[in-house]
């Protein structure tokens, strides 16, 4: 955010500017707090502290916010400041001796996560890379492997019991790094003939279906069934895990004091944008932020033959008391040879960042700058997360996409457009050609589960209406629209032909019904048919 506050143009006056030099003691002080900020506490921070920290000028109210983020962490975890203080250092020492590789141990993976939550329960290591029989939930069957670990705890707060945390070095450097499925560490993953399982060896399943190489197939329940595979090793549960590692740990005290921003609107960049969001647990929810750009209203350079547009652009959510819960900010870049360029113009840039963050009303500002032209767009909207309803059916808002397709290979970590193992690209405007598919994406919670089906019981229907008129109508009665199913969330996902439909605008309505549970839900999303 420091780098982008220009963009804002918010100005933050606290006390007189210094002129000249800064004095040796002044330097040392700065020295010492970016490291407190940057290496320390990086990542036991919240971001709200982070922001709250960031603004503070004097070393005075630098030392007490200190002294109080000590005492908070303390309080939370029932001892005093100094042994949780102490406790902290001890693993920032042993990850910096111990998981160093190239990079100080505490930037590493295997270091960040021995300092966030210490010691694991249990670690198996392999990490000599070795032959390797996997476990009968990985396929069975003997294989080569990378050098790897697996760290076990029996429980994490604000992340669930059980966690397996797999590391595996790729590079045979000792650079581990946290592996999003188990068969990444598969030396032999995509050599014919080597590393079969144990259903490939006896003839009983092709390798071209195996999960490793498709990553859908994980997803579905008859897959992994005959895989022996765990619901917690699929690609869905493996995000939420993922993220729920990149939070600093609970702190069960009150926040700090909400910092107050104030903001500019500009319009003379025009932006679109969509926020839908998927609840990861019972307290908080991923929502993904999405922003699209025409390439028409930006201003291109021809650099070595190439011509390009450069997009800055920054995100705040904000609570109704001023607290900054999440921000982001990044580059976007769009370039194109002279052959595609006047096509290239006539096209969009999109961007999507995913933050999580519990229910609430919010405020978003997104604001963007084309860093050719210097023209700035900014938007300021509302974001309202319901709170989770543990007991009755419930579901997300329908998001409407542009298209929504497999992934061909698991993503070395979560992606933008990327849930699960489905790319969902949405469709910011929610506008469709005639001759488009309407594609939507939709989850349902705490829908009833026969232990002896593969998926639960859902006749689900889709109408499109005008007016108030249903226009046509679509029953699956046999649960087809259903991609990923556990006991705590279906995933669904559908194309629905528009041709015969004039342009227009519509909405599209979706009726569930659990047949197990006798509870019924509905939603509607509204969209637009264009003219030819």
């Amino acid at each position: 955010m420091r780098a982008f506050e220009s963009l804002l143009l918010i100005l933050c006056v606290s006390g007189s500017l210094a002129l000249g030099a800064q004095s040796k003691e002044e330097r040392e002080h700065k020295k010492h707090y970016e490291k407190w900020l940057d290496q320390d506490v990086v990542y036991i921070i919240t971001d709200e502290e982070r922001s709250v920290f960031s603004k503070l000028r004097t070393p005075e109210e630098k030392d007490a916010f200190i002294e109080e983020f000590w005492r908070r962490r303390a309080q939370s975890s029932n001892g005093d400041g100094g042994e949780f203080k102490e406790e902290h250092y001890r693993r920032i020492a042993y990850a910096t001796a111990k998981f160093g590789s190239g990079i100080p141990g505490w930037k590493t993976d295997r270091g960040r996560i021995y300092i966030m939550f210490g010691q694991p329960s249990e670690i198996e290591d392999h990490s000599g890379g070795e032959n390797y029989v996997r476990q009968p939930y990985e396929g069975g069957g003997r294989t080569a492997v990378y050098p790897f670990q697996i760290w076990r705890y029996r429980h994490l707060e604000g992340i669930g019991d059980d966690i397996e945390i797999e590391f595996v070095d790729q590079s045979w450097t000792g650079l581990y790094k946290i592996a999003q499925n188990s068969w990444e560490k598969d030396m032999l993953l995509n050599v014919d003939g080597l590393g079969e399982t144990t259903r490939e060896r006896l003839r009983l399943a092709k390798r071209e279906v195996r999960p490793g190489l498709h990553p859908g197939l994980l997803n579905s329940t008859q897959a992994r069934s005959r895989y022996g595979m765990r619901l917690k090793d699929t690609p869905f549960e493996k995000m939420i895990q993922y993220f729920a590692l990149q939070r600093p740990p609970v702190i069960k005290q009150k926040e700090l004091r909400g910092i107050v921003e104030t903001h500019v609107t500009y319009s003379k960049l025009p932006l679109k944008y969509a926020l839908n969001y998927l609840w990861m647990d019972a307290e908080s929810a991923l929502v993904p932020v999405t922003l699209e750009i025409d390439n028409g209203s930006l201003t291109f350079r021809q650099v070595n033959g190439i011509y390009k547009a450069r997009v800055g652009l920054y995100g705040a959510v904000t609570g109704l008391n001023g607290r900054i819960l999440a921000e982001f900010e990044d580059n976007i870049a769009s370039e194109y040879i002279p052959e595609r360029f006047l096509q290239g113009k006539s096209q969009k840039s999109m961007y999507q960042k995913s933050v999580l963050i519990p229910a609430g009303i919010y405020k978003v500002d997104l604001v963007v700058k084309d860093l050719n032209s210097g023209d700035v767009g900014s938007v300021s909207t509302n974001l309202n997360l319901p709170k989770f309803n543990r007991e009755t059916l419930t579901a997300t808002p329908v998001l409407l996409a542009k298209f929504i397709q497999p992934m061909d290979t698991f993503p070395d970590a979560p992606q933008s457009f990327v849930i699960g193992d489905l790319k969902v690209v949405p469709n910011v405007t929610r506008a469709y050609k005639p001759e488009d598919h309407l594609s939507l994406y939709l989850q349902i919670y705490n829908a009833g589960r026969d232990p002896t089906e593969s998926n639960p019981a859902l006749v689900t229907q889709y109408s499109i209406l005008q007016g108030g008129k249903v226009l046509s109508q679509l029953t699956d009665n046999a649960g087809n629209s259903i991609v990923y199913a556990s006991d705590q969330r279906v995933v669904m996902a559908r194309r629905i032909s528009l041709r015969g439909l004039a342009p227009g605008s519509y909405k599209l309505k979706v009726d569930v019904s659990d047949s197990l549970s006798g509870q019924s839900l509905s939603r509607e999303a509204e969209f637009e048919i264009l003219a030819p």
